[in-house]
Parts: structure tokens; sequence; C-alpha cells
């Protein structure tokens, strides 16, 4: 009778390795998913940060506030989209241009958040939404709406 030497794994014991890892990554996967949707928001409220720093820097050139600040009505003077930056006023637009290194890209889009769009208001309050199209969905500068946290 010869002796035999067993080293390997059965096909039950491969078959139940498998199936405890497929229930492990069922449990992990939604959490894994919301701290990724969480990470994006977060980066997206860091642009629109970004967005606003820029904004504000720009408005500081008196010809590039007189140029957008008109009355007491609040104006959209930025919009910025899939990398592309539009701007209120050419002497406006080039200051923002300046003191943007980057264009922001926006990260989370589930919602359908497609832009920034930043508004200006008669006594140069600064608002800064992210959203579909104008008027945007959620206000994120100075404060965050709470249905985008």
């Amino acid at each position: 009778m010869k002796k035999m030497n067993n080293k390997g794994f059965s096909l039950v014991e491969l078959i139940i390795v498998i199936a405890i890892m497929a229930i492990l990554a069922a449990a992990i996967a939604p959490a894994l998913i919301r701290y990724i949707d969480k990470s994006r928001k977060a980066n997206d409220v860091t642009a629109a940060g970004t967005i606003a720093t820029a904004v504000e820097a720009a408005l500081a050139n008196e010809d590039a506030y007189d140029e957008v600040v008109k009355g007491a009505g609040t104006v959209q003077v930025v919009s910025v989209g899939n990398g592309v930056l539009s701007c209120t006023g050419s002497v406006f637009s080039r200051e923002v241009a300046d003191n943007l290194s980057t264009i922001p890209k926006i990260k989370y889009k589930k919602d359908g958040a497609k832009t920034f769009n930043v508004y200006v208001g008669g006594k140069g309050e600064l608002f800064v939404y992210i959203g579909d199209n104008s008027p945007s969905k959620w206000q994120i500068q100075p404060s965050m709406d709470g249905a985008y946290k």
C-alpha cells in the first residue's frame, strides 16, 4: 500500500474560502462606496473654497470690482464646469484666471452636479453654489447646504 502525500487543498475547502471572501466583500462594499462619495464631496468643497478665494482676490482690484458689482442685486460672475472657466467682464476675468493656478473640476457627479457658480451681491458678499445649471442646487460658500453634506 502506497502512502499518499496530500499537500493541496480540496475543492470543498477552496469553495468555502471563496464564499467567505464573497460575503466579506459584499459587507464592505457599501461602506467603501460611501467613503469614496464623501471624499469626492470634500474635494468639491475644497475646490469651491479655492474658487471663492480667487474671486475675492480678483475683487480686491477696484476696476474688477466696479466691473461686476452693480447696484443691490446679486449677479452671477463666475461659472466653472468641465474644466472651463467663464467670467463676467474682461478685467475681472483676467484677475480670476491669474489667481487660479488650475481650473477645478467637479468630482462628485451623482446628483447631477456639473458646475460651480459664483454670485456676488451688491455689497460685495460672495456665494458659491454647486449644481447642474444656474441657479445651482447647493450653496457651498459661505455656509454649506445641509442637503449636500
